[in-house]
């Protein structure tokens, strides 16, 4: 049985929840800062209360939302995991964010299925994203 709670994860959470996913880990201080930024936060737990996933949502509140930190830990990757945080996200959106709103995402490869099956269409070519990486 899994959980899904309306709750910040732990810094360490966090991080580790990266690490496993193959992303960068930010240290401790700027993961603190990201979380505590976010306008909504999602997990999803286990029986034992461990953390299988999460996700975030972060933007100005208004005019821009975006989906970020969808992370499952690969042992839950195969299970409906990823759609109930995306459940979750989305009711908080559909609540929150004016109709005029963008929501957006950035995914890689293997998580473009996901954001289709829930509604999400690739914006090429009416419009391009890009990424400035310091």
């Amino acid at each position: 049985m899994k959980n899904t709670f309306h709750e910040t994860p732990t810094v360490k959470e966090y991080q580790e929840l990266r690490q496993e996913a193959g992303l960068t880990s930010p240290v401790e201080e700027f993961a603190a800062t990201a979380l505590s930024n976010s306008l909504f936060c999602v997990t999803l737990r286990g029986e034992d209360s461990e953390i299988i996933g999460m996700g975030r949502v972060i933007g100005d509140g208004a005019c821009y939302f975006q989906i970020v930190d969808v992370l499952i830990k690969p042992a839950f990757k195969d299970t409906d995991a990823g759609d109930l945080l995306m459940l979750e996200i989305l009711d908080y959106l559909y609540q929150n964010a004016p109709l005029e709103a963008h929501i957006l995402t950035v995914s890689d490869v293997p998580g473009l299925k996901l954001y289709q099956k829930h509604g999400f269409k690739l914006i090429y070519p009416d419009f391009y994203g890009m990424s400035l990486t310091r």
